[in-house]
């Protein structure tokens, strides 16, 4: 792997962008003196901010259907895992790119531009994103982010308190066991003050917290206390995901998606999959999510 990275920084932050899979991999907090983005320590989650594209979870027996044919397609989808070019970079603002080649067009059979930037605003990151469809037919994709945040030292997943900044319950879906939708609506999610500690079983009732319908558009992790932490807003993307591998794990992620996982056993056409999104020809979409260190 011949990963590049870029840094930026400003009063408040240090941020660094890696050129593999053009994903954010480390905000360190300045006044605190903290990391606070998890660092990817391979044991455990290899990860740090990782860009969802062309997928979000996984296609129902590892593969999906277009326009007949069977493409085989791994979790989240394959940019992730691939090299991004450098496109731009200013004191406060980076960009990189990514396009379809012939390797991705054999399990994705679409034209894309995917670009991907970074921005300083003071304390916080602005997370932009933007897909160009230069092919001739219609582009499907889902977008999304999957940034992870570690525990301060001393702390640990159960010291966290989710705050959704509202009043009253929301409901989520919880995909099974093995990471697939059910039809049905998990329960509510009560709030008290509109906020949700992570207690001890917190991550055994739902594998994942998914917030359909636009419900969550601004989420914070609180630490002790209800001191405010990390906060994400999004406020376009349909879906907002609460996750950690393990709740020994040292890390929560809030991941704000345009897209979701498969039901199990779909096999119905690409551009019938709940929350995929369609690009006509020569058209573009943009999108960011900001994350904010407090």
């Amino acid at each position: 792997m011949n990963e590049a990275r870029t840094m930026l920084e400003n009063a408040d932050l240090r941020i660094e962008i890696a050129s593999q899979g053009g994903e954010l991999v480390r905000i360190y907090d300045k006044k605190h003196s903290r990391e606070v983005l998890w660092e990817g320590r391979p044991e455990i989650w290899g990860r740090h901010a990782p860009i969802l594209f062309p997928f979000i979870g996984k296609c129902a027996d590892g593969a999906y259907h277009y326009q007949g044919t069977r493409y085989p397609m791994s979790a989240h989808g394959f940019a992730r895992d691939m090299e991004f070019s450098l496109l731009s970079k200013t004191d406060r603002e980076v960009w990189y790119g990514l396009s379809d080649t012939e390797k991705t067009r054999e399990v994705y059979p679409f034209s894309f531009r995917l670009e991907t930037g970074h921005r300083l605003e003071d304390n916080k990151i602005r997370v932009m994103w933007k897909v160009v469809n230069p092919g001739d037919k219609d582009l499907y994709f889902m977008l999304g982010g999957h940034p992870a945040f570690k525990t301060p030292e001393g702390l640990g997943v159960h010291d966290f308190t989710l705050d959704f900044h509202q009043e009253g319950p929301v409901h989520f879906q919880a995909p099974d066991e093995d990471g697939f939708q059910v039809d049905e609506l998990s329960d509510l999610l009560v709030l008290n003050e509109g906020k949700a500690a992570i207690t001890p079983g917190f991550f055994e009732r739902a594998l994942t917290y998914i917030f359909d319908q636009g419900q969550v558009k601004t989420i914070s992790l609180l630490l002790p206390g209800d001191e405010p932490y990390v906060t994400v807003h999004s406020f376009r993307t349909p879906y907002m995901g609460v996750w950690t591998m393990e709740e020994t794990h040292p890390f929560v992620c809030l991941e704000p998606w345009f897209g979701r996982c498969d039901k199990a056993g779909y096999n119905g056409e690409l551009s019938d999959r709940e929350g995929v999104m369609k690009l006509a020809v020569g058209q573009e979409f943009t999108a960011d999510y900001v994350i904010e260190i407090h």
